[in-house]
């Protein structure tokens, strides 16, 4: 019975990841190993049944498992190119908070009804299923043969070159070994294993190397242009990167045109300044890893099968950063994001990056958004602008964007769209999302321009990088798509300090070390190694081996000094201040400043319902006080988690709307 629910299990599993019953029926018929190598993962675990003296039951628990996890990476793939992998249920609270973007009330309805008939129909089979003597003995001696045989035969065909246990395209990964076996990488699978030629020694002397390397290529004191005094960071330029949301030149796609170049000041960019493609480690999701690469310049080729560093290692260990790096030579480092801080645990990651402020959607104000709910990208300039004038040195700053992000909608959504789509090759299922997303980057072009004007206008040096995080996830996107690859997006340097145009085509983990040569910004081992490396034989090796050491290793690359520590990251570029409060009537006032629609009055650490009137100020019911009672202001996005609380203050009703700290 296990043997034959593994085959009908593979074969159903098949059908779902590939949107296809011929396509999963062609996976079984043209690929039997990798299909015999994924029915063996799964029998391995129906096996387990042996071991319970209620086995239909176990049969139908673990069956129901196998079948949850395919319908779950039907229906994202269907909003996304990325299919499921283990690494996504450590991100299950914050996608929550945006669920209903995604799905209509009805649809959550529905999913809740059928987990609901899931779990009775479990529970009754628990209740009813008959009982046999549990077969220990057969059931360890089947279970160590099939996994030794899956195994042996996995090993196999790695040997052959046929399968991989590290997936660079996880879509990819998963038409060409199957989802069982795929998950199931992803899931035992993450964090960097360690180098066969690693050693204590070798990354002694590597770091030694890079060292030398980089003397090498520094301008010696008479011809250095640039400050070697971190307290002189002022005499070098800002530097800003912008990740964009989704961002890819609609310009690139093949039999499609438009009443107008939805990308003008994009496409003036790349002509006049540094520009190329950019090979970024995901597609239609997975902007995390996208970031990840391009802070500290770290390949994800080397880490598990779809995992997010975000949500493992970087939860408790610091990673030399591009703002590591600058903050060393005196610059401020603040990053920026216009949707919820919690996403992808950022308000925990980045003090571990070495950000001294982050300003997620929760810190801002006077928020405008796109038709799906999305906040626009405007904001940004404003926000950018608050970082560089928050500060009296030069700094770097990070921000991104989200405006364009989907799910894109299926039908027209009755806005204005200045930009219309010309194409015969297009279906009308694929017309409305793809006018919808080239609308949303008309407008993102134009915060570009806004920005740059603006920087022009604050009269400081400043470098500006701009790039796409991953192709949107649109069909129209992936099939039409006639320049570049499907993993790669462009990035434009942007500058008001006379950069010679060097354009170059980069990987997304190289993208930071390429704008901090052109500065000669040469510190950082990751970032010297990028600089003085790229041509060495042995480069990949050598950053798997720093990898390694930086992140799971002996951090023997460090020396005494032992890596980096995390940094004290305050959230928002200024802090919320409460001040007073005020009795009027059956209401009370808070007032203070820096007030966003997130901020709530918490009375003795418990938020209360809470009225957002401007800045600076916001009301409660006084039914919710009592004398004694200490209040807060903390910013909490929809998820429910607290990003920062303010002082307290004591409430006695007897002063007459006075209070004390």
């Amino acid at each position: 019975m296990c043997v034959v629910l593994a085959f009908l299990l593979g074969a159903i599993m098949e059908m779902l990841g590939r949107q296809s019953v011929g396509e999963g029926l062609g996976f079984l018929l043209l690929h039997p190993v990798y299909f015999l190598c994924n029915m063996l993962v799964i029998l391995s675990t129906l096996l387990l049944s042996l071991l319970v003296s209620r086995r239909i039951f176990m049969l139908c628990l673990v069956s129901t498992v196998w079948l949850g996890l395919s319908i779950t990476n039907f229906i994202l793939l269907g909003y996304r190119s990325t299919p499921l992998a283990a690494i996504d249920f450590y991100i299950l609270k914050p996608v929550f908070s945006i669920l209903k973007i995604y799905l209509t009330p009805l649809q959550m309805a529905l999913i809740f009804l059928a987990f609901l008939v899931v779990i009775v129909g479990i529970v009754l089979i628990f209740l009813k299923a008959p009982r046999h003597r549990a077969l220990y003995r057969s059931a360890f001696i089947s279970i160590a043969m099939t996994a030794t045989a899956a195994l042996v035969l996995i090993r196999f065909c790695v040997q052959a070159d046929a399968t991989s246990a590290s997936f660079a395209n996880l879509s990819e990964a998963y038409k060409k070994y199957g989802f069982a076996y795929c998950f199931t990488v992803s899931f035992l699978d993450t964090g960097i294993g360690r180098p066969q030629d690693y050693a204590a020694e070798v990354m002694a002397s590597l770091a030694q190397q890079i060292e030398e390397e980089s003397e090498e290529g520094r301008p010696s004191s008479d011809q250095r242009e640039e400050p070697a005094d971190p307290a002189e960071s002022d005499l070098r330029p800002n530097v800003i990167f912008v990740q964009l949301e989704s961002f890819i030149d609609p310009n690139r796609l093949g039999d499609i045109a438009y009443s107008e170049n939805p990308v003008p000041v994009f496409s003036s960019l790349k002509k006049q300044y540094t520009s190329g493609y950019l090979s970024v480690p995901a597609i239609g999701a997975g902007t995390a890893n996208t970031e990840f690469e391009v802070l500290t310049g770290m390949n994800l080729d080397y880490f598990g099968p779809g995992e997010y560093p975000y949500t493992t290692v970087l939860q408790q260990t610091a990673c030399e950063s591009i703002a590591y790096n600058l903050k060393e030579l005196g610059f401020g480092a603040h990053v920026l994001h216009n949707n919820t801080g919690t996403f992808y645990d950022r308000h925990l990651v980045f003090p571990h990056l070495g950000f001294d402020t982050f300003t997620s959607l929760e810190y801002m104000n006077h928020v405008d958004k796109n038709p799906l709910g999305w906040a626009k990208d405007s904001i940004l300039t404003t926000e950018i602008v608050k970082s560089l004038l928050s500060t009296e040195q030069r700094d770097f700053v990070y921000a991104i964007s989200v405006q364009p992000h989907g799910k894109y909608p299926s039908e027209p959504l009755g806005e204005d769209q200045p930009v219309t789509v010309i194409s015969e090759v297009l279906s009308e299922e694929e017309q409305t999302p793809f006018s919808y997303y080239v609308n949303q980057l008309y407008e993102v072009d134009a915060f570009v321009y806004s920005l740059i004007q603006t920087l022009e206008s604050l009269g400081e040096p400043t470098v500006l990088v701009l790039y796409g995080d991953h192709l949107p996830a649109i069909s129209a996107a992936e099939e039409h798509m006639a320049q570049g690859g499907l993993l790669q997006t462009e990035y434009v340097v942007w500058d008001n300090i006379g950069l010679e145009k060097q354009d170059q085509d980069l990987e997304a983990y190289q993208l930071s070390s390429f704008v901090l040569q052109q500065i000669r910004v040469q510190n950082g081992l990751i970032n010297s190694f990028h600089q003085s490396f790229q041509d060495n034989p042995q480069y990949q090796e050598y950053l798997e081996m720093l990898e390694y050491d930086m992140l799971y290793g002996e951090q023997a690359v460090f020396g005494a000094s032992g890596g980096y520590s995390p940094a004290n990251m305050r959230m928002g570029t200024a802090p919320i201040v409460l001040e007073r409060c005020r009795l009027l009537g059956d209401a009370l006032y808070v007032f203070g400043d820096r007030f966003t629609p997130f901020s709530r009055v918490c009375i003795n650490q418990k938020p209360v319902d809470t009225e957002y009137i401007s800045a600076n100020a916001l009301k409660i019911s006084l039914s919710s006080l009592a004398e004694g009672d200490v209040f807060t202001v903390a910013q909490i996005g929809e998820d429910g988690i607290a990003l920062s609380q303010t002082e307290g203050i004591t409430f006695f009703s007897s002063q007459s709307g006075q209070n004390s700290r």
